[in-house]
Order: structure tokens, then sequence, then C-alpha cells
């Protein structure tokens, strides 16, 4: 994709599992390393802010910028506020994958505050969040 403008949504769905979950899990926060330089050929180099490194190598330390950070912040926001609107017994039945049906990121936006979502997330956001939620994938 490079460094011209990019759609975040795809630039997402373009990454791999670890990439996606991780970049979720903190979307403003410094990137594990493993996934810097795969972040840097997706969505190019300004998409990433060096903390450490050489300016012509990619970065050991660096933090997600631009569209798909602010993309995958609001995102976040929308679906941290949903999941705290659902009941424990739901949230728990979630965990333990017995309210996971593959329709149910296709049901969110009856169930959630996608009004307030200028950016309704992908359907592979959602599903990758509950994935988080499900295997207990610490959540920043």
């Amino acid at each position: 994709m490079g460094d011209e403008a990019i759609d975040p949504e795809a630039a997402y769905e373009a990454l791999s599992v670890g990439a996606r979950l991780a970049l979720l899990r903190n979307p403003e926060g410094i990137m594990p390393p493993q996934f810097i330089g795969q972040v840097m050929t997706v969505c190019g180099n300004s998409c990433v802010a060096a903390i450490s490194g050489k300016a012509d190598s990619v970065p050991q330390i660096a933090l997600l910028q631009g569209p798909l950070s602010d993309y995958l912040s609001h995102c976040r926001c929308a679906l941290d506020t949903w999941w705290n609107s659902l009941t424990p017994p739901l949230r728990a039945g979630i965990r333990c994958r017995e309210a996971l049906p593959e329709t149910l990121p296709l049901q969110l936006p009856d169930h959630s505050p996608w009004a307030d979502v200028s950016t309704p997330c992908s359907p592979l956001l959602v599903r990758d969040y509950l994935e988080l939620q499900a295997t207990g994938g610490e959540l920043m």
C-alpha cells in the first residue's frame, strides 16, 4: 500500500492475525517489535512513529499513528462501550464461546452505539475484538 492515503479497514484486514490482535489490543501504545516492519509495509512509513532505531531501518520501538490508529481507537471505544453494556452472564457466555455464533458480528449494529460511530467497525475487526475477549487477551 505504501505511503499514499490508506483505507484503514483494508489496511487492518491486510495484516496478519497476530498484528491485528496486537494493534487492536492497544492501538495507541507501543507496537510489538515483530509487527513494526509488517505495519510499515502494509500502511507505509508515515503510519509508524519511530521511538528508537536508525533512520533508514525498521524501528525497534514504535507507535502506530495516522488513519489506522485513529480507526482502531475509534472502533475500540465503540466496542468497549458495547462490551461494558452487556450483562455479566452474556459476557461470560461470549468468553466461553457459548454466545459467539458466526452471525454475532452482523448482529452488533442493533445492540451497540453505532449511531454515534462515523466509521463502523469491519466484521473482521469485531471478530478479532470478540476473540480477544474470549481468549482473555489483555485489552488496554
